[in-house]
C-alpha cells in the first residue's frame, strides 16, 4: 500500500507545488527575465473615426514579433488607414508586417524593439505539461498567468492547444511557455463559456510562419494574400468538415421523430426538446457549428457552417400547424432579402421552391451573397420546411459564411436528401 502513494510523494519533492515559494520565486525570475520580450501590439487610424485595436505579442527573432492576425487585422485589410506599433518597458517603436497566417490566426512584424528573443520548442509537449503566459489584460499591463496544456481540442478543423488558464482580453498573441521556458504556443481566444478555458495557436504555426514570404505592403498585395489564404481554408474546411457528410460515411441519428446524419467531429453539437402546450407542438431541436473558424474585418467568420435540424410534431393538423411553420422560418437571419452595406456584400439573390428527395418533399427558401473583395466566396442561407405529413414536419436552417457557392450548394443538396422522418405516415 505504501508502494502506490510513492509516485505522488516524489512529485511533491521534485516539483514546486501551486502557490508554494519556490513556484513564487521562479515566476518572479519568468516575470524579470522576458518582461522586455513581450511586448503590446497596437493598431491606430491614421485619422478619423475608427477605433484603435490592442493586443500582446513577443519576440522571436532580432527584430521580429509575433501576434495574432486578428489583432492586426484591420490594418492588414486597410493599411492606408492605420497604423502598427509595438511598445514594452524600453519604449515605442513603430512596426511593420512582415507576413501573416490567416488560417492559424498569426501575424509577424518587424520593430526595432530592445529585447531577447524567446526560444521556441519543437512542440506544445505532453498532455499535462505546465504552464505560464504572458499578454497585456485590458490594456493594464504585463500580466502572467499559469495554467495546464491539456492536449488539442477535438472540435473544428484548425489545431488549436487547450488550455485551462484564465486568459483575458488584450492577451491575444502573447506566448505561451513551458517549464524548460521555451514557446509552446500562442495565445488566441477564451471558451465563452467560461475564460479558465483557453485556446493557443501551437509552435509549429509560428515555424511555419518564419519561412513564410515577406507580403507585399500595399492594399492589393494584401488582399490578394488574404484572398490565396482564404481559398486554402475553404479548401480544408471541405476536406476536414464537409466531405464526411457527403460521402454517405457517417450515421443516421434521431432529432425527436426525425432521422438525420450526424456531423463529423468538426461540428460542435448540443440538443434540445421542448413542449408549446397551447398549440400542442413538440419541437425538438438539433445545433451545430464548426469551431475556431477565423474571422476577418468587416466580413466576419470566415469558413463558417451552422446548421439547425428541428421536428414537429403535433396533435391536430391543417393550415394551423404549417402555417405556424411558415412563420418560423424567416426568423432564422438571413432567409429574407437584405440590403448589401457598405460594399462588403453584393446585392442578394433569393429564390423559394420545391424539392422531392426520396424521403420527403421539401418547402426551400434560400439567399446568396457574394463577397464584394473575396472571390469565390459568399454568405448564404437556406431553410427548408417538410411538406410530406399532416402532423409532423422536419425543418433545416443552414449557414454558411466564407464559404464556396459549390461547397455550400453540396451540403444543402446531401442534408435534404438524407433527413426523413421516422416510422409511419
Amino acid at each position: 500500500m505504501r508502494d502506490r502513494w510513492l509516485p505522488l510523494a516524489l512529485a511533491g519533492a521534485l516539483l514546486p507545488t501551486a502557490g508554494s515559494a519556490e513556484d513564487g520565486r521562479a515566476h518572479e525570475a519568468a516575470f524579470e527575465r522576458f518582461k522586455d520580450s513581450v511586448v503590446t501590439v497596437e493598431v491606430l487610424p491614421l485619422a478619423g473615426e475608427a477605433k484603435s485595436v490592442l493586443g500582446s505579442g513577443w519576440a522571436v527573432a532580432d527584430r521580429r514579433i509575433v501576434t495574432n492576425y486578428h489583432v492586426v487585422g484591420s490594418f492588414i485589410q486597410h493599411p492606408d488607414r492605420y497604423g502598427l506599433r509595438v511598445k514594452n518597458g524600453r519604449g515605442t517603436f513603430a512596426a511593420k508586417l512582415v507576413a501573416f497566417d490567416l488560417i492559424n490566426d498569426l501575424a509577424l512584424l518587424e520593430a526595432p524593439v530592445p529585447s531577447a528573443p524567446l526560444r521556441l520548442a519543437g512542440d506544445p509537449g505532453r498532455p499535462g505539461a505546465p504552464l505560464i503566459a504572458f499578454g497585456n489584460p485590458e490594456g493594464l499591463g504585463l500580466s502572467l498567468v499559469e495554467g495546464v496544456f491539456n492536449g488539442f481540442a477535438e472540435k473544428g478543423f484548425i489545431d488549436r492547444m487547450l488550455l485551462s488558464m484564465p486568459l483575458n482580453s488584450g492577451m491575444s498573441g502573447g506566448p505561451i511557455l513551458s517549464a524548460r521556458n521555451e514557446v509552446v504556443g500562442t495565445n488566441v481566444a477564451v471558451s465563452w463559456r467560461s475564460n479558465s478555458l483557453s485556446f493557443g495557436v501551437p509552435v509549429s504555426a509560428v515555424h511555419a510562419l518564419l519561412l513564410a514570404a515577406p507580403v507585399a505592403a500595399t492594399e492589393e498585395g494584401l488582399s490578394a494574400d488574404v484572398n490565396r489564404q482564404l481559398a486554402v481554408l475553404e479548401q480544408r474546411a471541405f476536406a476536414r468538415a464537409i466531405e464526411p457528410l457527403l460521402q454517405g460515411t457517417g450515421t443516421l441519428m434521431a432529432v425527436g421523430g426525425a432521422l438525420v446524419p450526424r456531423p463529423p467531429d468538426a461540428f460542435e453539437c448540443w440538443n434540445q426538446t421542448q413542449m408549446e402546450a397551447r398549440e400542442e407542438v413538440r419541437k425538438t431541436s438539433f445545433n451545430c457549428n464548426l469551431q475556431f473558424t477565423p474571422t476577418l474585418e468587416e466580413v466576419g467568420e470566415v469558413a463558417s457552417i451552422e446548421i439547425l435540424v428541428e421536428h414537429f410534431a403535433t396533435r391536430t393538423s391543417g393550415f394551423g400547424f404549417y402555417g405556424g411553420l411558415a412563420k418560423h422560418a424567416p426568423q432564422h437571419v438571413g432567409v429574407q432579402a437584405r440590403p448589401p452595406g457598405n460594399g462588403v456584400l453584393s446585392p442578394p439573390e433569393c429564390r423559394a421552391d420545391r424539392v422531392r428527395t426520396d424521403h420527403l418533399v421539401w418547402k426551400v427558401n434560400a439567399c446568396s451573397y457574394a463577397y464584394v473583395h473575396h472571390p469565390g466566396l459568399g454568405y448564404f442561407a437556406l431553410t427548408a420546411t417538410s411538406v410530406s405529413r399532416p402532423r409532423e414536419a422536419a425543418y433545416l436552417a443552414l449557414h454558411g459564411r466564407g464559404v464556396g457557392a459549390s461547397t455550400f450548394l453540396s451540403l444543402s443538396r446531401a442534408l435534404l436528401k438524407e433527413i426523413r422522418l421516422a416510422g409511419a405516415p
